[in-house]
C-alpha cells in the first residue's frame, strides 16, 4: 500500500522530521496501464472509420454535365426504394422474409452502373426504425457496386 512513513521525533526539542518517503511504484503501474490502453484504443478509432459524406444544405457548384443520375436509395421497414433522377422511376426492392434483399439491391445497382459507367454518387436515406447495421450493410453494398461516393441523409 502506498503511503508516507510517519517520521519519528528526533533531537533535543522532540520535533518531528519533515522528511517523508513515498512509494511511487503503484502510481507508475497505473500510469503504464493507462498509457497502453490509450495507445491501443487510438488504433481502433482509425480502423473502425467509415468514409461517408453528409449531404444537405445549398450546393454552390452546378451539377457536372456527365451522363450521371441523381440516385437516391431509401431504406424502409418494407425494403429498399431506389429513385433514379429527378422525378424519375422508382424501383422497389421488397424484403426477403425478415431480412433486406442486399443481393437484389446489388443487381439493380450494377444494372444502373452498366448503363451509366460514370455514375459514382448515391444518397442513402434511412427511416428512424432502420437498424444501424442495415445502414452499414447498405453502404457496403453500394460501394461493392462501384458507387464510391456515398452520402447519408435523413429522410425528409
Amino acid at each position: 500500500m502506498a503511503g508516507a512513513a510517519v517520521p519519528e521525533p528526533s533531537g533535543k526539542g522532540k520535533k518531528k522530521a519533515l522528511d517523508a518517503v513515498m512509494n511511487v511504484v503503484p502510481f507508475i503501474d497505473l500510469l503504464s496501464c493507462c498509457l497502453s490502453f490509450l495507445l491501443i484504443t487510438a488504433v481502433w478509432t482509425q480502423v473502425g472509420k467509415i468514409q461517408v459524406s453528409q449531404s444537405g444544405g445549398p450546393n454552390d457548384t452546378p451539377p457536372p454535365p456527365d451522363k450521371t443520375l441523381q440516385l437516391s436509395l431509401t431504406i424502409t421497414d418494407k425494403g429498399f426504394s431506389l429513385a433514379a433522377g429527378q422525378g424519375g422511376s422508382v424501383i422497389d426492392i421488397p424484403k426477403k422474409g425478415l431480412d433486406l434483399d442486399y443481393g437484389g439491391l446489388f443487381d439493380k445497382l450494377k444494372e444502373i452502373k452498366s448503363q451509366f459507367p460514370d455514375q459514382q454518387t448515391i444518397t442513402v436515406q434511412a427511416e428512424d426504425s432502420v437498424v444501424y447495421n442495415d445502414l452499414v450493410q447498405t453502404i457496403d453494398t453500394c460501394m461493392k457496386a462501384q458507387l464510391t461516393s456515398v452520402s447519408v441523409q435523413a429522410v425528409t
